[in-house]
């Protein structure tokens, strides 16, 4: 007597595509009906060169596949292969797709919310890492903030990258 085994149920895959292919990957396997997800990101500030919108993960999009599908996955064009820890595709949890989704705008691109001035914020990178700071405002069209830190008993405007300040 021999046990057949138990088929393997759908559940979300991370699949790297061609850079900047997100989409047609996508299309594609949409085409192989499968299930798939590419969450997008209206970016600030807004790039001189293409569109505004683009990957919030550039270079992968998600697809909810069984085992059974992962031979035609990678051989889907715009599909580079899937993403392997362990030796096994990565499982992704339904709760991060459904926390993404749940992010969107009507049209279906989340956006950027930027710190709002004001706010405090904790130095995560940089000489001033450690440090809180209240967000002064940002600085248009270079990423960047400024931000008041108490320095020698006064406050001091310090500019530095966006990406190095979190809400305190």
């Amino acid at each position: 007597m021999s046990i057949e085994p138990h088929p393997q149920p759908d559940a979300w895959r991370v699949v790297t595509a061609h850079r900047h292919r997100e989409a047609v990957a996508r299309v594609r396997l949409v085409q192989q009906g499968l299930e798939t997800y590419l969450p997008l990101l209206r970016r600030w500030p807004r790039p001189p060169v293409g569109s505004d919108v683009g990957p919030l993960f550039p270079g992968y999009v998600f697809v909810r596949a069984a085992r059974a599908r992962f031979h035609q996955i990678i051989r889907t064009p715009g599909v580079v292969d899937l993403v392997v820890f362990g030796g096994e595709p990565a499982r992704l949890d339904d709760g991060v797709i459904d926390f993404l989704r749940s992010r969107e705008e009507p049209d279906g691109i989340i956006e950027a919310r930027p710190l709002p001035s004001g706010s405090a914020v904790r130095v995560t990178d940089g000489p001033w890492r450690g440090l809180v700071a209240v967000l002064e405002r940002r600085v248009s069209a270079r990423e960047r903030v400024l931000v008041l830190l108490d320095i020698l008993q006064r406050q001091t405007r310090v500019e530095m990258p966006e990406t190095w300040v979190r809400l305190a």
